[in-house]
């Protein structure tokens, strides 16, 4: 089946349901979903990082610590989630020193590490944090409306449209008319969601967060294709018919949650 068709067939029929699941299930059963999406994005990036045979110690931290970091989201408190990042580093450090065998020290083992819990583990918790506050649903689902306006626009603008080359290394088929198209698509879909689902949140607001939703959003695509790039690579996984992985479904989304949710929580307002 041809793959654009794969993923039209894929958003038509998923969308719906992952919108209904958001809106019925309760804190915890959200946050245990959340849990599930870090485990395979880690197991994911493991393999990205560190290859698919066999298992290590560096693999088995990363799965404990992105476990240790939903948990602490859950508690709301963060306070709570600092102190379980600062002794993941921590910890890290410790297997670094204790598995240096030989004079010459390779340090890019405990960087992968600290990235592979720090990526999507603590992004993607923004969610989970998101749930438990106040129209926590319409948060999210305006999230992953800014990231869908922002990816549809961006790839029909940069189909129509696109002729500068945006990041030739990292993504060939990205053009800078396409990045302007994601920003002005999740801007007008931030401004319709919040017209006709959200409508607690000011028109301004919904527009700022709109518009620097799509900056995030289009620096975590980058960033993901920069990850698959040193690893050579296509796509992250296979689980998701037309999207290949949760890492390359989430890539948009896990910048712009942080966004969201600091938005949310912070007396910014």
């Amino acid at each position: 089946m041809n793959q654009h068709l794969q993923r039209c067939l894929t958003g038509l029929i998923g969308t719906p349901l992952l919108v209904a699941f958001i809106s019925f299930t309760s804190e915890r059963v959200f946050s245990l979903f959340i849990l599930l999406l870090i485990q395979i994005a880690v197991w994911e990036y493991n393999r990205l990082a560190f290859g698919s045979e066999g298992y290590s110690s560096e693999k088995c931290s990363i799965v404990i610590f992105a476990t240790a970091i939903a948990i602490a989201a859950y508690s709301c408190n963060f306070a709570i989630l600092t102190a379980v990042l600062t002794f993941s580093l921590l910890l890290s450090a410790l297997l670094f020193l204790l598995q240096i065998r030989a004079a010459a020290i390779e340090m890019s083992n405990m960087g992968k590490v600290v990235l592979g819990f720090m990526y999507m583990p603590l992004l993607i918790s923004s969610f989970i944090f998101m749930r438990q506050a106040a129209h926590g649903v319409q948060w999210i689902i305006f999230t992953l409306a800014l990231a869908f306006s922002g990816d549809i626009a961006g790839l029909y603008a940069g189909k129509l449209f696109g002729k500068q080359r945006l990041q030739v290394n990292l993504s060939p088929g990205k053009t800078v008319e396409g990045t302007l198209g994601v920003l002005v698509g999740s801007t007008l879909g931030g401004m319709v969601f919040q017209h006709f689902f959200f409508q607690e949140l000011p028109l301004m607001d919904a527009a700022i967060l709109g518009f620097f939703g799509g900056m995030m959003g289009q620096l975590g695509d980058l960033f993901e294709s920069a990850l698959k790039r040193s690893a050579d690579v296509k796509d992250a996984g296979h689980i998701i018919p037309g999207h290949g992985g949760v890492m390359d479904r989430l890539d948009s989304v896990s910048f712009i949650a942080p966004l969201i949710c600091y938005y949310q929580y912070l007396p910014l307002k």
